[in-house]
């Protein structure tokens, strides 16, 4: 459960001294997480002209290094991968490194049309023109593996699910909390060794850039404690899938635009119109926050995933939730939020959330109407009672979801001509090749990709 709150400064603040060695780090179009490292000495260059990286890192799938034709990108050219120094933090379980998330940018400066982070900048920016403050949390949930094994056998939130993860727990609140993730709650979830940690929202970019450390530093202090985390979506085929729901509100002049006391369900017009806009678009929208093949394994109804486009209060069958928070005795509007429950962790944050404001916004500027709320699980009515009520189901597919991509005009505008090239190029290779492979391969390679 994740509680929005009024934005206040809450930017970590860059050393002034770099450590021996800073990775510089982006997510690309598989999801995957990279790096390059810089030393002390060559800190102060890095943060004018950052480190270079082939125009080919984009075109890459999550399985092999091998650039992807149809990308239009190559082996030939170079972007450069620029710092941003607002993101500077010490990682706390690797002494003498830092990190800091950087922006692809061509030679000459400019915003690459392949870059992620500058696609969630820019609907970010539009969230402003339109006179909204962007505030989001990524909350996950990941598998922790001794070997090839789930770490316990445990059930959803048991005594005994706390006792097998107590001390990688324990370091991992530890590690997020002193590089400004805080975090809110704790639990073991339904799976056999399934976790889950929400951490505090943020302002626009910096949620995305938080998921890209959360991830990095679970990873990480796992490996620390003889264990593997997995953030895939279905990495036990017999066990719960895996979600990072996406909590999104708009603010205004320092109040949460979502919140009407007087609203159905306690919302406004603006968070109607948005949750509306998101519902519309979903189909497409699916490609960038389900975005692997392994993603669809989860992506079933009466697992908890949203496998229906609809909304509702605390519905956790719809693909969106509103959640209750506000609505409880002496809550403040503050915490007014939605949740978008189709996503996991094998998407890139950027992409991911970029997508989701640019459909909310296309609500919001259009004025939609997301219909009545939804008070029982979409997979218990009829085909007919769904029909009647305009409830879709969502793709069930890789392919069919990157195909309802294709045919949304709103997100492929926002996207630009080359990310929605490259993006795709990616992610139809990635279909194609575990088309041909066997089932247990699909999950080899998906387990600890991310």
């Amino acid at each position: 459960m994740t509680v929005h709150v009024s934005p206040e400064c809450s930017a970590h603040q860059p050393g002034d001294t770099p450590a021996p060695l800073t990775r510089v780090l982006w997510c690309d179009n598989a999801g995957l997480t990279r790096a390059k490292s810089v030393t002390g000495a060559t800190w102060p260059d890095t943060l004018r002209n950052g480190v270079g990286i082939s125009m080919g890192q984009q075109a890459l799938p999550m399985m092999m290094d091998a650039v992807q034709p149809a990308s239009g990108l190559s082996a030939v050219g170079e972007v450069r991968l620029v710092p941003d120094p607002d993101t500077l933090v010490a990682l706390p379980y690797l002494p003498g490194i830092a990190a800091a998330i950087g922006d692809m940018r061509t030679l000459d400066g400019q915003a690459w049309g392949h870059c992620p982070r500058a696609f969630l900048k820019r609907q970010v920016a539009e969230a402003a023109r339109l006179g909204f403050e962007v505030m989001a949390s990524f909350e996950n949930e990941y598998y922790l593996f001794r070997g090839d094994e789930p770490l316990d056998h445990s059930t959803y939130a048991t005594l005994a699910g706390f006792v097998p993860a107590h001390e990688v727990t324990l370091d991992i609140l530890a590690a997020l909390a002193a590089q400004g993730l805080t975090p809110e709650m704790y639990y073991p979830e339904a799976g056999p060794g399934q976790q889950e940690i929400s951490i505090t929202p943020a302002r626009g970019v910096s949620a995305a850039d938080r998921q890209v450390l959360f991830k990095a530093t679970v990873n990480a202090v796992a490996v620390r404690h003889g264990l593997r985390a997995s953030f895939a979506a279905k990495p036990v085929l017999t066990g719960a899938g895996s979600g990072c729901h996406i909590h999104l509100s708009l603010w205004r002049e320092g109040r949460n635009a979502f919140h009407d006391s007087e609203g159905e369900l306690g919302l406004s017009d603006v968070a109607r119109h948005a949750i509306a806009g998101v519902l519309e678009h979903q189909a497409g929208l699916c490609a960038l926050t389900v975005p692997t093949v392994n993603s669809y394994r989860r992506l079933e109804p009466g697992w908890w995933a949203g496998a229906y486009a609809c909304y509702g209060l605390d519905n956790r069958e719809a693909s969106v939730r509103v959640a209750s928070t506000h609505l409880l005795p002496g809550a403040s509007g503050n915490s007014t939020n939605f949740e978008l429950k189709t996503c996991d962790g094998a998407a890139n944050p950027y992409l991911a959330l970029g997508g989701l404001l640019a459909s909310a916004l296309d609500g919001v500027r259009r004025r939609l109407d997301p219909g009545p709320p939804l008070a029982v699980a979409p997979g218990a009515l009829s085909d007919a009672e769904r029909e009647e009520r305009g409830i879709r189901p969502l793709p069930s597919s890789l392919p069919d979801a990157v195909a309802a991509l294709r045919g949304d005009a709103v997100l492929l505008e926002a996207l630009g001509p080359d990310l929605t090239r490259s993006f795709t190029a990616v992610r139809e290779a990635e279909a194609a090749y575990f088309a041909q492979q066997p089932e247990d391969v699909e999950l080899a390679l998906h387990r600890f990709a991310y």
